[in-house]
């Protein structure tokens, strides 16, 4: 990243700023990644002059373009958040962009929407980004949520696909318990396997489930199931291409060898 062409030019716009938690006791700011709510690890964000986050970065921005895009978000976040209280236009474009970067919740969204004039297009438009918004709740909760909805066909036929996304999620649910490596068995791979053999896949979106489709390329692999394995394959590409190249190509690798085990069979 560093070492791209460009990136000179993106940090004469902003103050890069690395911070690494230590866990040293009584070492000053060591938990400002989680006083922000970030947990994982590389996390990228875009703060203000006061440290106060104004954009997360989604694993798939971690890129050149990821950044300026993101910054050209930001700024324009700015601009309308000094505009909004006596812009009526501007209070819309506002929410439409923090629903767009997912900076707001359900229910935030929600509120924040009461009493403004959509037109036609910025209502369809506000249906599909709160529906996305259903995706970070827990599966009951989710429902409620949709209940509480009057939705145009578009944002409905999403939401059932999000609410089929959660269902998938919580069956995968004991795959994420803490497994010791050569202590424990290895996590049951094979209900990934279990739900792609009934034709339950999760929505295709461009930001996949990793979770389903990397469990689902590891049992397809334990059983030698091309078929199953190149799905998992197909679906893992566009989300790992940019970046995680070394992953990407060890999957192939298996692929390959996995083709050629069946071929002997």
């Amino acid at each position: 990243m560093l070492s791209q062409d460009g990136i000179q030019k993106f940090t004469n716009q902003v103050i890069p700023y690395l911070h690494v938690t230590t866990r040293i006791p009584g070492k000053k700011y060591d938990n400002l990644l989680r006083k922000n709510g970030f947990g994982g690890f590389p996390t990228l964000a875009f703060m203000d002059a006061e440290g106060k986050v104004l954009t997360k970065l989604h694993y798939s921005k971690r890129s050149l373009e990821g950044f300026a895009e993101s910054l050209k978000n930001v700024s324009r976040l700015q601009d309308l958040r000094a505009r909004a209280a006596s812009d009526p236009q501007a209070a819309i474009d506002l929410l439409l962009l923090e629903m767009e970067m997912k900076t707001l919740r359900f229910e935030a969204a929600k509120e924040r929407a009461k009493g403004l004039d959509f037109t036609p297009a910025e209502r369809l438009v506000y249906e599909a980004a709160l529906v996305e918004t259903l995706s970070r709740l827990s599966l009951e909760k989710a429902k409620a949520a949709v209940a509480t909805l009057d939705l145009q066909a578009g944002p409905g036929a999403r939401a059932r696909a999000i609410l089929g996304d959660l269902e998938i999620r919580k069956e995968l649910r004991p795959i994420l318990r803490r497994y010791r490596p050569g202590v424990d068995p290895d996590p049951p791979y094979h209900l990934a396997y279990g739900l792609f053999r009934k034709g339950r896949l999760p929505s295709d979106k461009p930001h996949v489930d990793t979770l389903y489709w990397t469990s689902l390329s590891r049992a397809a692999f334990k059983v030698k199931d091309v078929k199953a394995f190149e799905a998992a394959l197909d679906h893992l590409r566009p989300a790992i291409a940019k970046t995680n190249a070394s992953w990407l190509k060890s999957l192939e690798d298996k692929l390959v060898a996995l083709k050629k085990t069946n071929d002997k069979n």
